[in-house]
């Protein structure tokens, strides 16, 4: 063998390449319309910038032409030359729109995925381009056959290039010949959604789509102001101008009509509901997607700005753009809590701001708060507090009634505050009461006024149930579980440790809320229901001595990533070398599995042995006692082995769709948010109000459950004709599965969902 160097040319698999990237970019004909149009939009919009004109100027228009295999999308911007075809449009990760003048005019997109990526559902794409000063316009056309053929040859295809003056005067057309037939009415309700508010004319078939008037509040007139007139709103960099109102139902809402960031002005517009929801994402009136903001009291609404960025050809933003979004909703949510507070009465509407208070140590500004005392009478905080600061009254407070104490207290003078039954409201309140009034328990330490003895087979496997769970949850080993009956009638408390013993933790394995689950049976069901028991009523308190939770009760996801580094992958997307994979399924109804419980039986019993785990679960709750009756869909095995025992511990739980995604959020409500997310062959259309819309909100009502050696989502009913077969349907899902912390700007993955 020679030693002289030689060399050889790199080799692509082009085909491939373009299969994996049309199949996450371009994968339904609603993302080819959409992006497509999106494309046409950013044309027109150069065009009217270069002519110093309006967008919205009866000059410019976009047409699209459907039918059931052929999508035609023309305008007439700025067009191509036949060197910007070949340079742009047909090459991978190349964009015209990344100069000043774009972003001036208002481009939405930036990433220059390409021509190629259209072939996810096309066999042919023809684009057919002119711009004003030429003398002839450019036809190009490239068809799936051509890439099989230059496939065989292991070479790139080349695109046909012909001269026409289709396009002419100037402008664009792209045709997609759709390798499935299309629903002209699905295609024409999804467009509108996105282009309703773009300000030039975008017409459907003959039908005008755009140009509706985005307004920064919907219904004015039935709205009240909190604040008299416009307000500057500001936190580190950023300020925000609006105004607030309060609705009927006294929802707080936000109108928001400009953003400084750094001192530079940004357009922004729109308006905010202090209510759980989905916020719409618009860049001057085009429709961005529809995402879930981090928010403790709940935000939903829509906002229009030049700032906000998506991913390429996704519903979803980048990761400047999810920040900046986060950080809008957390400076309104503060403007809307501190309005809140300035009035008792409003107080007394939205006691959700209390969870935010707690979390955010505003614990001082309760002041305004009303609270009951033991005689009947009411009094706020700060009344209170000055009192107390005055001398000779004591504090005291209490959850629960005691008469004849109660008069005693009271004839000496004493005030005696009856805490609020809301969790969060209550803990605040005692805060407060602690801090500013040196105020003390009322009701003393939660004793035991019966030890049991003599346990039944039941309380005894409950108490060993639970104590493994307090363990593995929460890593909390230095404890005694002692059964007996409670002061206050409270099945579980939590005594906290003095003198450096561990904690004792008091169950009333005969309380009637215990005592429900005997007629379960020893079943898995049971035993996970003892774990919802466990994080429900135990978890706030054992969360103060666990090392997985930082002392605000957020989970601690470095130390864990760092623990179980065999399993996690932390992503980091700005070095782009590691990219997000999902897990495909295909659903059928042999893999619904039915359970039946309650009615003083249970059935919870598992596949045959050699079958595989469920993937849908079926609660037949025959009694109706238990709650927990419905459909499940299992989380995948990969993300449960890597972080599904910390997904119980996070107390709030939502479901989200929109366009062909359902995202199961699960949130501890500070800092860290599991994502869970399900992509269809289908949009997830529902109705609301009567009128059909294509995305969503709702809290989950039901429980998890760790079955058969895995994690089960409740399905909601308004989305189980998506998720559960019905007949011999077929369901085909995505699945991906997500960590993130906004605290540290991290995001982890399982490993064996991610390729690197």
């Amino acid at each position: 063998m020679s030693n002289q160097p030689s060399s050889f040319p790199a080799g692509i698999d082009f085909e491939s390449v373009l299969r994996l990237i049309s199949k996450q970019i371009y994968e339904t004909p609603l993302a080819f319309i959409r992006e497509n149009v999106q494309n046409a939009v950013d044309a027109v919009r150069i065009q009217a910038y270069r002519e110093q004109a309006d967008a919205s100027d009866p000059r410019y228009r976009i047409d699209i032409d459907a039918s059931d295999h052929e999508v035609r999308v023309r305008d007439n911007g700025i067009g191509m030359t036949q060197s910007e075809l070949a340079s742009l449009f047909w090459t991978m990760g190349a964009s015209g729109k990344r100069t000043p003048e774009a972003a001036a005019a208002g481009c939405v997109g930036t990433f220059g995925i390409g021509g190629f990526a259209n072939f996810g559902v096309c066999d042919k794409l023809e684009v057919i381009s002119k711009i004003e000063a030429a003398s002839e316009g450019t036809l190009t056309r490239l068809s799936q056959a051509d890439i099989e053929a230059a496939g065989s040859r292991s070479t790139i295809p080349s695109v046909t290039v012909e001269a026409s003056d289709a396009s002419a005067p100037r402008g664009t057309i792209v045709v997609g010949t759709l390798r499935a037939k299309t629903n002209i009415e699905e295609l024409r309700q999804y467009l509108r959604d996105f282009v309703r508010f773009v300000p030039t004319a975008i017409y459907f078939n003959g039908e005008r789509l755009s140009q509706g008037k985005f307004s920064d509040l919907d219904g004015r007139d039935n709205l009240r102001e909190v604040s008299p007139s416009v307000q500057s709103w500001r936190e580190g960099d950023l300020t925000l101008t609006g105004q607030l109102f309060e609705d009927r139902g006294h929802t707080l809402v936000a109108s928001v009509t400009g953003l400084t960031m750094g001192g530079e002005t940004v357009n922004l517009a729109g308006q905010l509901r202090f209510e759980g929801g989905t916020v719409d994402v618009f860049k001057r009136g085009f429709k961005l997607c529809a995402t879930s903001v981090p928010s403790i009291i709940g935000v939903s609404g829509r906002l229009d700005c030049d700032r906000f960025v998506p991913t390429a050809g996704r519903d979803s933003l980048d990761n400047v753009t999810t920040a900046l979004l986060s950080q809008i909703a957390q400076l309104l949510e503060r403007v809307a809590v501190e309005a809140v507070l300035e009035s008792p009465e409003r107080i007394a509407q939205h006691t959700r701001i209390f969870r935010y208070i707690m979390k955010r140590g505003l614990i001082e500004k309760l002041g305004r708060v009303r609270v009951n005392l033991a005689d009947g009478s009411e009094s706020t905080l700060e009344d209170i507090r000055r009192r107390a600061t005055a001398g000779g009254v004591g504090v005291y407070f209490g959850i629960a009634q005691k008469q004849a104490l109660n008069q005693i207290m009271q004839a000496r003078g004493h005030i005696v505050v009856l805490l609020s039954a809301d969790t969060y409201r209550r803990d605040a309140e005692r805060r407060y009461l602690e801090q500013y009034c040196a105020a003390r328990a009322f009701d003393g330490m939660i004793e035991i006024v019966e030890h049991y003895k003599d346990l039944t087979r039941f309380e005894k496997v409950f108490l060993g149930e639970l104590e493994l769970n307090i363990t593995k949850s929460y890593e909390v080993r230095a404890l005694k579980l002692i059964p007996g009956k409670l002061t206050e009638d409270i099945p579980v408390f939590v005594r906290e440790p003095a003198g450096g013993h561990g904690l004792d933790v008091f169950v009333d394995v005969r309380h009637p809320e215990i005592g429900k689950l005997q007629e379960l049976g020893f079943t898995q069901i049971l035993y996970s229901l003892i774990s919802t028991f466990c994080h429900e009523y135990l978890g706030a308190s054992l969360k103060r001595w666990s090392p997985r939770f930082f002392g605000d009760g957020a989970l601690n996801l470095d130390l864990l990533s760092k623990r179980r580094s065999e399993l996690w992958v932390l992503l980091k997307d700005d070095i782009g070398v590691v990219r997000k994979g999902g897990q495909r399924q295909v659903v059928t109804r042999s893999d619904v599995h039915v359970m039946s419980v309650g009615g003083g039986q249970a059935n919870p019993a598992p596949p045959e042995q050699g079958k595989p785990m469920p993937r849908i679960l079926q609660v037949v709750d025959d009694g109706g006692g238990t709650g927990i009756g419905g459909f499940y869909i299992r989380l995948p095995d990969s993300a449960f082995s890597a972080y599904g025992d910390l997904l119980p511990e996070c107390e709030s739980r939502g479901v989200v769709w929109a366009g062909n995604k359902i995202e199961y959020v699960i949130s501890d409500a500070v800092s860290a948010a599991f994502k869970y997310e399900i992509r269809l062959d289908e949009v997830v259309a529902t109705v609301i109000d009567g009128v059909p819309r294509a995305e969503g909100a709702i809290q989950l009502g039901r429980p998890l459950h760790e079955l058969f050696g895995g994690l089960y989502f409740p399905v909601p009913e308004a989305l189980e004709r998506f998720l559960v077969p019905r007949g011999d349907v077929e369901i085909r899902l995505e699945l991906y599965c997500d960590w993130f912390d906004i605290r540290t700007a991290r995001h982890w993955a399982p490993k064996d969902l991610v390729t690197v």
